[in-house]
């Protein structure tokens, strides 16, 4: 592995744990103190709509400006900001509000260092180490998302919150200092745009239309837009449900989110080897989403009372390991037919229609279903949000199903077809 490797793994790794950790700690502190799925939904939100609105100028500004120089900047203004709050909370106690400037601080500066780093990786390492790297980037992903909640957890159950801050401030401190010694091994000489070059808009517009013109993507989008609004329900139910209903510990509710991320990994590597290679697509991730659909609804066991106390922890680390997996067979074969299903050309311009599209709801239900949790039973809304999830899945197999079929035929005779093919 060359240094330059290294380094890039290591300032990503401090950055994305450094981020994981007070993402948690400020969810977990606004909702202990308020018991506020609302104020706690708006947390979230504070680190969802930045990255909608911000990720097209970032990429804008990947291409324009130098891209060391925004790595190191983004890394040194997030450590700031940490050491700004930490500065703060030596006078004064910290409350929503600060939890939700921070936040739209740090993901505004994370969606310019995302894109900008992955767009940067090419001209990082050699060419025969960018597989590797990117392969190597998914697992310091899933590491920190295992990690970090665990950690968090603890140092929130034994630390003030002015001394958890001196961690993730150190981390983001790390990065910067990482990516500063990072080495360019190429530096692109074309020009940055010219006079025939559509503009954004224009581009985007262009995605927008090709992708509407591709039955099965349309039908995936439409389904998309649905599920996502219901998704991050269960993201915001989940921490109300185990802090606030069942009185878990900050240390247990961090297991149970390490839980999710652990079968995210799993999954990962098990549909990395040849043995697990999704051969009909549409039907695994049909398959994916009826159980996800179904694990939606167990949380209701526990609120009901028909788990007993002592098996509270492993139920809902078992539940979220599953989800962890099933989420990741499912989004894995939508990949595949994004690629197989969309010409080269209007590939990048599709999947940001694609992000974009399922981002946005992420906001409408966050706020919605934090407002209803306040007021609403929380095993209503866990209904609510099952009949939707199996609502969205019924319509995408009703309008899928002729495609579904034509996965089972051999290749041979499906290139005689225009139907979808494994």
């Amino acid at each position: 592995m060359s240094f330059n490797l290294k380094r890039v793994l290591f300032g990503k790794f401090c950055s994305l744990f450094a981020a994981s950790l007070f993402t948690f700690v400020a969810g977990l502190t606004v909702l202990r103190e308020t018991s506020s799925g609302f104020q706690f939904a708006l947390v979230l939100l504070a680190g969802s709509v930045p990255r909608i609105l911000l990720s097209p100028v970032a990429g804008v500004l990947a291409d324009r400006w130098n891209r060391k120089r925004i790595i190191v900047m983004t890394e040194s203004l997030s450590a700031l900001v940490l050491f700004g709050l930490l500065l703060y909370s030596l006078q004064d106690p910290l409350h929503t509000v600060h939890y939700i400037v921070a936040s739209v601080l740090l993901t505004s500066l994370s969606t310019f260092l995302s894109v900008t780093l992955s767009s940067s990786l090419p001209r990082l390492v050699e060419e025969d180490e960018l597989q590797r790297g990117n392969a190597l980037f998914s697992t310091i992903q899933s590491t920190s998302t295992i990690t970090a909640p665990l950690v968090a957890g603890l140092l929130i159950a034994t630390v003030s919150i002015t001394q958890f801050l001196i961690l993730p401030f150190l981390l983001f401190a790390s990065a910067a200092w990482w990516n500063s010694r990072l080495r360019f091994l190429a530096v692109d000489t074309s020009p940055l745009a010219t006079t025939d070059t559509p503009s954004f808009v224009s581009e985007f517009k262009e995605g927008y239309r090709y992708l509407f013109r591709q039955p099965v993507l349309t039908t995936l989008v439409l389904m998309a837009i649905v599920l996502n609004f219901f998704f991050v329900a269960f993201e915001i139910l989940l921490p109300i449900i185990l802090l606030d209903r069942l009185q878990f510990t900050p240390f247990r509710f961090g297991l149970v989110e390490s839980a999710l991320g652990a079968g995210l990994l799993v999954a990962s590597l098990l549909l990395a080897l040849p043995r697990f290679t999704v051969k009909r697509p549409l039907r695994t991730i049909f398959e994916s989403l009826f159980l996800i659909a179904s694990c939606y609804a167990l949380p209701a066991l526990a609120l009901l009372g028909y788990v007993p106390s002592a098996l509270l922890l492993p139920f809902f680390m078992i539940l979220l390991f599953i989800d962890g997996m099933l989420v990741l067979r499912m989004n894995i074969p939508l990949q595949l037919i994004v690629q197989k299903q969309t010409d080269p050309a209007y590939l990048g311009r599709v999947i940001g229609v694609l992000e974009s599209i399922a981002m946005a709801m992420m906001p409408i239900g966050t706020l919605l279903f934090g407002l209803l949790s306040d007021h609403v039973s929380i095993i209503v809304l866990l209904g609510v949000g099952t009949v939707g999830l199996f609502g969205a899945a019924s319509f995408g197999f009703l309008r899928l199903r002729n495609d579904i079929l034509s996965e089972s035929i051999p290749v041979a005779d499906a290139k005689n077809t225009s139907c979808l093919t494994s």
